[in-house]
């Protein structure tokens, strides 16, 4: 199930576009200003932002910008009124996928939202450092040397490698992975050193009492 992160300050619009896309069968996540974003992004990994640009403390387009520059690539779609045109403009630049005009309806936004969903699978190879992760065919190629993995440990690795330095809990890798049937916590670990017996050395690290976290030492 694909996840989406929602920053909408209005909130009959905000609890809409939420409800209609569950309906759509989307996981969605909402945020009422820029700074939760930036909260929620560093914890978790999601397929797709939705954000308004006019909202408080930081507006869309600048939080948009600081994403991009922190390496995520995640697709976006601004939700904007016809009098912010400068701002479509300066969000195309620094990186936003496509955006959709208030009022709107939500057929138009779920539209958008699948034709880039679509486009992403498309191109769903990840490159990071001395890796290059086939999601779509679930390939890991480290120094041009290829090898199949199972989904999930693709899935794994792609959610470590998005976030380099961080240490993440159980709770923590289930909330973003696992929307359906909840593994244990011994599945988890095995999905773990499956990655790490595929280096030389171990890249995702047991922090004792906390969780794991991805280093390229």
């Amino acid at each position: 199930m694909k996840k989406i992160l929602l920053l909408e300050d209005d909130i009959v619009l905000r609890e809409t576009v939420e409800d209609e896309l569950h309906e759509a069968n989307y996981t969605v996540e909402v945020a009422i200003h820029g700074e939760a974003v930036l909260d929620l992004t560093l914890k978790n990994r999601y397929d797709l932002y939705i954000f308004d640009i006019n909202v408080p403390y930081i507006d869309g387009v600048t939080l948009l910008k600081e994403l991009r520059e922190s390496g995520d690539n995640t697709p976006a779609i601004f939700l904007t009124s016809r009098s912010e045109e400068p701002d479509i403009i300066r969000g195309f630049q620094i990186g936003c996928d496509d955006y959709v005009v208030k009022p709107f309806s939500i057929l138009e936004l779920k539209l958008r939202i699948d034709a880039i969903l679509k486009r992403t699978v498309k191109k769903k190879t990840i490159c990071f450092e001395d890796i290059e992760l086939d999601l779509k065919n679930n390939y890991l190629s480290i120094n041009s040397q290829s090898v199949e993995v199972h989904q999930k440990t693709a899935e794994l690795l792609h959610f470590f490698i998005s976030h380099p330095g961080q240490t993440f809990s159980f709770d923590d890798i289930i909330n973003n992975l696992y929307h359906e049937k909840i593994p244990s916590h011994t599945v988890i670990r095995v999905h773990i050193s499956h990655i790490n017996a595929l280096f030389e050395q171990r890249r995702i690290i047991n922090i004792r009492g906390i969780g794991y976290r991805y280093e390229n030492k």
